[in-house]
């Protein structure tokens, strides 16, 4: 229903206006609606069949010189048919017009000639939009689907190395009998939680983000007795959001590559902060210098995916830059939120 009236609505809106416009010099108000509807009925006419029929059937298919023969057959036929008319209407009287100006019958084949290729050009360039903004919106809904489903592929394989990582933890503990050995295994508990129930949404508030990073380093930190792990955090915004598992693979990769010197410092240093509507978080560890070529975090998947999902979410929204100075890799990463 919306689309015909959308059309009657502007078939209307035209008349009026290509009365005003084109026939401005005809004093008679009769003679101006005369002219208009037969001017209007002609472009309709041409314009339809060539929007609803043969755009459609020959130049969608690629047919294209039957089409501009048609079109030419077309716009010959209904100017001579509309000619025709208005001889007759003209001849017999059958119209109270009165000119006052000069118009021949050769003009009037002229006229007719132009305002049936009129409306058959804005049929053709009407339909042309409206393919072209179809298309344009079938390849953006192709695109979103395309990014949901390699996002879930993303997440998916985070996971199983979250996993693999967590359950080492917890070994490692169990085999040394530590006392903690309850809480490690309530904290690894936790973390199952949000990767089963809360990380399937699209975006989690920050907080939660934040707490699953806690309980992560925390569990790590186990497994790395030479090893300083420092995670600092900001008050931030309750309202905050973020896709979830976004920063994980950068923790993962510290823990993974941090150096195990004997006679210099190992640490991992990660945070986060807020400032102007900007998500600041940085993740530094130590490497070991003879190890950084073979075993550099920039080689690991677990960067790629986060680069890929990073593209995918926030697009031009974002700020990474990551690398190694003086055996320490750094990551500091800009996210804007707001």
């Amino acid at each position: 229903m919306r689309k015909p009236l959308v059309h009657v609505l502007f078939w209307v809106g035209f008349f009026f206006i290509w009365n005003r416009i084109v026939y401005f010099y005809i004093d008679n108000p009769v003679n101006r609606l005369y002219f208009t509807a037969l001017d209007i009925s002609l472009i309709i006419t041409s314009f339809y069949i060539v929007f609803g029929f043969l755009m459609p059937r020959y130049f969608k298919k690629k047919r294209i010189v039957l089409f501009g023969i048609l079109v030419a057959v077309l716009v010959i036929t209904l100017s001579a048919s509309h000619f025709f008319i208005m001889l007759f209407l003209l001849r017999h009287s059958a119209m109270p017009i009165h000119f006052n100006f000069s118009w021949t019958y050769t003009d009037m084949q002229y006229n007719r000639f132009f305002i049936a290729l009129l409306g058959t050009l804005g049929g053709c360039i009407t339909k042309l939009a409206i393919d072209w903004v179809q298309s344009s919106k079938r390849i953006e809904r192709m695109e979103k689907e395309k990014s949901v489903a390699e996002l879930i592929y993303l997440k998916s394989q985070i996971n199983p190395h979250f996993l693999f990582n967590s359950l080492n933890s917890l070994y490692a503990q169990l085999e040394a009998g530590s006392a903690d050995t309850k809480d490690t295994l309530s904290a690894l508990a936790e973390l199952l939680r949000f990767q089963l129930y809360e990380c399937n949404a699209d975006s989690i508030p920050v907080y939660k983000e934040i707490e699953y990073l806690k309980n992560y380093f925390t569990l790590q930190s186990i497994r790395k007795e030479n090893c300083l792990v420092e995670f600092l955090c900001d008050d931030l915004p309750g309202n905050l959001t973020i896709a979830p598992l976004l920063l994980m693979p950068f923790v993962e990769n510290a823990f993974k590559y941090v150096s195990d010197n004997d006679d210099k410092p190992n640490f991992i240093k990660a945070g986060l902060n807020f400032n102007n509507g900007i998500l600041q978080f940085y993740c530094h560890n130590t490497l070991l210098p003879n190890k950084q070529e073979d075993k550099s975090p920039n080689n690991g998947i677990g960067l790629n995916n986060v680069v890929k999902r990073l593209e995918l979410i926030y697009g031009e929204k974002y700020k990474l830059i990551n690398g190694i100075e003086r055996d320490i890799y750094n990551v500091d990463l800009e996210i804007w939120l707001i």
